[in-house]
């Protein structure tokens, strides 16, 4: 059964409310105006287990509180056509992880970060496990501790998906 992992609903529920509402009767928080546009993608990996399921990076960067920011969007690129000869329906393609595997690494201080966690033990992020269908993609994000200020730049590990390499840390 699919799972919808979230934490922080307050914040998202008012980021989802802020995006639903028409520009002018808005007044959107600094950390979203900073967000980058839609159409950014600072790279891209496909699947370990299936080539059709892909991972566009969108976001590092650094918020208040010591935290950093990752957000991806992973995306079924199969169109809605039948799955193959035999088949009538689309292919979907079913995602699933280890939390181990979700993290990063600053090789300037030769250190690995995992996802944030509050008192009560919650991951602090949304991230999907379950079926994507044909052309269905969905936006995941995570917090971690921020790296020191002098590492500019850290490789990401989304779980079954090759490593994103040197990625810039937005300020």
């Amino acid at each position: 059964m699919p799972k919808l992992v979230a934490v922080a609903a307050i914040a998202a529920l008012a980021a989802l409310a802020a995006a639903a509402t028409p520009a002018a009767a808005q007044s959107t928080p600094p950390q979203i105006a900073q967000a980058p546009a839609a159409g950014v993608v600072l790279a891209s990996g496909d699947y370990s287990e299936d080539s059709n399921l892909r991972c566009d990076l969108l976001e590092a960067r650094r918020v208040t509180g010591g935290v950093l920011l990752v957000r991806w969007r992973i995306v079924n690129t199969t169109s809605g056509q039948s799955g193959g000869v035999t088949s009538a329906s689309p292919k979907k393609i079913r995602y699933s992880f280890n939390w181990s595997d979700l993290y990063y690494i600053d090789p300037a201080e030769n250190k690995r970060y995992q996802f944030l966690t509050d008192a009560s033990g919650n991951r602090i992020l949304e991230m999907y496990e379950g079926d994507y269908a044909a052309g269905q993609q969905r936006t995941n994000w995570a917090k971690f501790p921020a790296p020191p200020a002098s590492s500019t730049k850290i490789s990401i590990v989304i779980p079954k998906f090759a490593p994103f390499e040197d990625v810039t840390i937005a300020p």
